[in-house]
């Protein structure tokens, strides 16, 4: 398929787009390089540098295409808190413009990048993808209205629609200015010798998962019919602090921990149910914690050297 891969330049679209290009698939990058850059598009993959928030502009990079997988936004929770306006006008503004030039280009199948963001806190854990749904902040809320717009676009116009929800990703590719991921902040504090920052002293439990299987699930996703929406994570939660122990192991170095106290708003525990997805795509998790973890803290290693 002629493919239009959006945010592809950035952490995880950079992986999705090379395994699309992996899986035989044409593809053509739609990035603004706000947050992503040239370097993590993969070779063999086009870019076009364009704003979501133009119109003209992303209808021209539909033209011609047989799907797409659209992973741009501002995806960034405590930049969504700060500027909500942001949040709303790439992520529902921008992704409306997107599916008006595809409506309008006859385009009809759309992967889509959601996030956990939409059950705000949970009501039980592991959370079903059928489960309450009360964002807590703009960027959830955003991905959530969203989601509905897209079941409209299913229902009224006959689109093909597979939206995941991610669940806590990593992987080598995450390099965001400021960085407010836990486990890249946890490998920097590591390598550079200095504190972990750590709330509710890891105390909390998170579901963490490799950015490939992600990767995995959007070329999967391409070949389903209808409207669907899929959990992704590893299924088994870690503790937080088990996570920096093992970082610590991993780079053989001890920086210790910062007690941040505790955060209003930070659930105890995040864990994805992903029987739909193991069960409706045949998808499971491949990559372990620790693998997942020595593949980034030698990317990272490579980063600090070089800077």
């Amino acid at each position: 398929m002629n493919l239009l891969v959006t945010g592809a330049a950035g952490f995880v679209g950079s992986r999705v787009a090379a395994k699309l290009l992996e899986a035989g698939h044409t593809v053509a990058v739609f990035d603004d390089l706000s947050i992503g850059s040239p370097e993590n598009v993969p070779e063999g993959a086009e870019l076009i540098e364009g704003d979501l928030r133009d119109a003209d502009a992303i209808r021209h990079a539909v033209v011609g295409c047989d799907a797409v997988v659209h992973l741009a936004a501002q995806a960034l929770v405590p930049e969504s808190v700060e500027n909500p306006q942001k949040a709303i006008d790439i992520n529902l503004v921008g992704g409306t413009n997107l599916l008006e030039a595809m409506r309008k280009e006859r385009v009809k199948r759309l992967v889509h990048s959601s996030t956990a963001a939409v059950y705000g806190t949970p009501t039980k854990v592991p959370i079903e993808e059928d489960d309450p749904k009360m964002p807590i902040n703009p960027y959830g809320g955003t991905k959530l209205a969203f989601e509905a717009l897209l079941q409209s676009y299913h229902a009224a116009y006959g689109f093909h629609v597979t939206a995941f929800r991610y669940f806590n990703p990593y992987g080598p590719t995450e390099n965001h200015h400021p960085e407010t991921h836990a486990i890249p902040n946890f490998i920097n504090a590591s390598l550079t010798g200095k504190p972990v920052p750590l709330f509710w002293n890891g105390e909390q439990t998170r579901d963490f998962f490799f950015v490939d299987d992600i990767a995995r699930a959007h070329v999967m996703g391409l070949e389903r019919d209808g409207f669907n929406i899929y959990n992704l994570g590893s299924g088994s939660g870690h503790k937080v602090r088990d996570v920096v122990e093992l970082i610590f192991k991993l780079t053989g170095k001890d920086s210790g921990i910062e007690d941040l106290g505790e955060r209003a708003g930070d659930p105890p525990q995040l864990l994805a149910d992903t029987t739909r997805a193991r069960t409706e795509l045949g998808w499971e998790p491949e990559v372990s914690l620790e693998d997942g973890l020595k593949q980034t803290i030698t990317a990272f290693e490579k980063r600090l050297n070089k800077d």
